[in-house]
């Protein structure tokens, strides 16, 4: 099994508020049977799964769940009480929407929501308006939204794949190890954060163990979503087709069949019949890429006509009818909507 990681340095400025109100790093990593000076220079990279029991143990040290990060604690229990609710939903959507509405009840506000556009089934985050003691920290949010990926995938019996992930980090930190977990494209400088599921996969069945306590498993359920992910490492041809795709659509290339086909050394007649065989075909793929890339230019301040051209479609009124194929809703509609979550 792969190793994912974070900074030192990182881990322990999530910790800042916890160790300020009494919690020994000396102590927990005497008790987690860790190395002593495993914190001690800030760029050494730390095993996510050591990560996560030392957070676990630092909040467990003060009898709070929020690192004491935000203004209105959170009293232990907190996050057995939402991951429970999870206990009554029967499909993916439904386990987004509760995860939603009980981080909302305990935090205090309207900063979790799940939205439905176009293909995409999104878990979101807005903390523009979170009660946090000091600043954001971009870290706390990332492994919430790893908590909430990895308990879905572990009670759908499967590693759940994102279209992607949005950060509102302006740049990468130095190590974002911990983010390669998520396996997706991401996107930083967003207006909230975001895990975007292919919406084929909203109907899919949460299969709950009687009286099982969800919540006191869930550096169990990160092991077997590392287990099941890791199984399949071997990208499928979709998944490489898609990568040139996207690639070559950044950069302006105008992609055809011709194109991919000429790229990946075979006959657009093979092209069409292996995609067929994995259920997809050159128009998906084409229209998954195009709706991404029109969202990035329209967030950006690229006009519509601008984006159309840019996109090669030959018309503006072209471009508007795909993109509300895509999202269901007009390229204006969609800048208006992005300008209201900034």
């Amino acid at each position: 099994m792969s190793s994912h990681r974070i900074a030192a340095n990182d881990l322990l400025s999530l910790m800042a508020k916890t160790i300020e109100a009494g919690a020994s790093v000396a102590n927990i990593l005497e008790q987690l049977e860790l190395p002593s000076n495993l914190l001690e220079e800030p760029e050494h990279l730390v095993d996510m799964g050591d990560a996560w029991r030392i957070m676990l143990a630092s909040q467990n040290a003060v009898h709070e769940e929020s690192h004491l990060i935000s203004s209105r604690p959170l009293r232990r229990g907190s996050t057995r009480l939402v991951f429970s609710s999870l206990q009554q939903c029967e499909t993916l959507e439904e386990g987004l929407q509760s995860l939603a509405e009980n981080y909302n009840i305990i935090h205090g506000g309207q900063f979790n929501f799940v939205r439905k556009q176009g293909r995409s089934l999104s878990y979101c985050v807005d903390d523009s308006e979170f009660h946090y003691q000091t600043q954001a920290i971009p870290l706390a949010i990332e492994f919430a939204l790893i908590s909430i990926h990895c308990t879905l995938s572990y009670l759908c019996k499967q590693a759940l794949t994102l279209k992607r992930v949005c950060s509102k980090r302006e740049q990468l930190p130095k190590h974002n190890h911990h983010l390669n977990i998520f396996r997706a494209p991401l996107k930083l400088q967003h207006a909230h954060y975001e895990l975007a599921y292919d919406i084929e996969q909203a109907r899919l069945p949460l299969l709950h163990e009687p009286k099982e306590d969800i919540s006191a498993n869930l550096y169990r359920h990160y092991e077997y979503f590392l287990s099941l992910s890791e199984a399949n490492t071997e990208p499928s041809f979709v998944q490489i087709c898609q990568e040139k795709i996207n690639l070559a659509s950044a950069k302006h290339v105008l992609v055809s069949q011709d194109w991919i086909a000429s790229e990946l050394n075979i006959s657009v007649a093979t092209l069409r019949r292996r995609l067929n065989e994995q259920g997809s075909n050159f128009r998906q793929l084409l229209d998954s890429s195009n709706s991404a890339l029109a969202c990035q230019y329209l967030q950006a301040g690229l006009g519509i006509s601008d984006t159309a051209v840019r996109l090669g479609y030959s018309d503006e009124r072209s471009f508007k009818r795909a993109f509300k194929r895509w999202h269901e809703l007009s390229p204006a509609a969609y800048i208006k909507q992005f300008s209201h979550l900034k």
